[in-house]
């Protein structure tokens, strides 16, 4: 009977039985389960290494600006008072200095690689180095070809030497009794195909880059745009306003966040340019600077479109008289004022012995 029993599948002796051989299983596949994942876990603690923060290689591309010129500590030291430029764009080696470059470096929130190629006096391109012989650089033969090709941000700021020799070929043309303001539009467009050959350059140098680039103030408003005569006035502001809004801000739409320094009042206000240990009214200060440096950071991270319009500062003026009034005479005396400044020559007119362009 008893081995009846054992043999009925129903009985209570045989379902003790079971139920001890599953519990005494089910508690081996609980424990080997448990040990499995202590061991899974204490591996992934010993293989987890804290992924470091991506390396931030910024190339900065300009002019007197990208060097820091009238800044406290500027990028290329003593070449500011001795009157010595590089020959070309090596990269500057000046992590601490006050201007926007290297204070926009010590500002990312990654490690940055920091290759700062600007150079004073330079321009776009060719092109536009050819209207004048002070200008020592152009961004696409000087600079382009020294981007890290592993570069991954790049900032941009041209325009302020091209309006310079834009408005003084223009100044020279209307003394020999030509159109200005034809000339000057012509050399818009130029520069607006300049600056697309060098986007173009770029990518094609660093292909993961990112670029940033900022447009150009009013140069009438700005405090030496505002010590120059009415129709200087009116030629700066005809070439740094099409510069801006013809060629520099429409990239906006291309994706290229725009930095709008045109819209920035702080862009005039003297606190921008003075005091400086060589303070002009046309190279920010320090303090310029440092507003430069957050006007790209706030660029780089949250990107907003330029404003189509901002009186005063998108406007011509109303001190200028009308486009085909500019008066041959102030244009002279401007001229000759200008040249002797920077200490430029004019096929014109004689002035003081050729030196650097700032």
């Amino acid at each position: 009977m008893s081995a009846n029993i054992s043999r009925d599948p129903f009985s209570p002796q045989r379902i003790s039985n079971q139920w001890i051989s599953k519990k005494r299983w089910t508690g081996l596949l609980l424990a080997l389960a448990l040990s499995l994942h202590l061991v899974a876990c204490s591996g992934a603690s010993e293989s987890v290494v804290p992924t470091p923060p991506t390396l931030t290689r910024y190339t900065a591309l300009g002019a007197s600006d990208a060097v820091g010129f009238n800044a406290s500590v500027s990028c290329d030291g003593p070449a500011n008072t001795a009157g010595i430029r590089p020959q070309r764009s090596d990269p500057l080696d000046c992590p601490n200095g006050t201007g926007y470059v290297p204070r926009l470096a010590q500002s990312l929130p990654a490690p940055v690689q920091l290759t700062n190629l600007g150079r004073s006096g330079a321009v776009i391109s060719p092109t536009i180095q050819a209207l004048g012989d002070s200008f020592p650089a152009n961004l696409l033969q000087d600079q382009v070809p020294r981007i890290p090709p592993d570069t991954t941000l790049i900032t941009l700021w041209i325009g302020g030497n091209d309006t310079n020799a834009i408005t003084l070929a223009a100044v020279r043309l209307a003394i020999e009794g030509g159109d200005p303001f034809s000339f000057i539009d012509r050399q818009i467009e130029q520069f607006a195909s300049d600056y697309q050959t060098l986007l173009q350059f770029i990518r094609a140098r660093a292909p993961q880059t990112r670029i940033v680039v900022a447009n150009l103030p009013n140069f009438a408003l700005i405090p030496l745009g505002q010590q120059q005569p009415d129709s200087a006035r009116q030629l700066l502001a005809t070439v740094s306003l099409g510069l801006s809004q013809r060629v520099i801000n429409p990239l906006s739409q291309q994706g290229i966040p725009v930095v709008d320094l045109l819209c920035d009042p702080r862009s005039y206000s003297r606190d921008s340019f003075f005091p400086g240990p060589i303070a002009d009214g046309f190279h920010p200060n320090d303090q310029g600077y440092a507003d430069l440096a957050d006007a790209f950071l706030r660029a780089i991270q949250q990107p907003t479109p330029p404003q189509p319009s901002c009186p005063p500062f998108s406007e011509r003026g109303s001190w200028l008289q009308q486009e085909a009034t500019v008066r041959v005479s102030e244009m002279e005396a401007w001229l000759r004022s200008f040249l002797n400044k920077f200490s430029l020559q004019s096929p014109i007119l004689a002035s003081a012995d050729r030196g650097a362009f700032i």
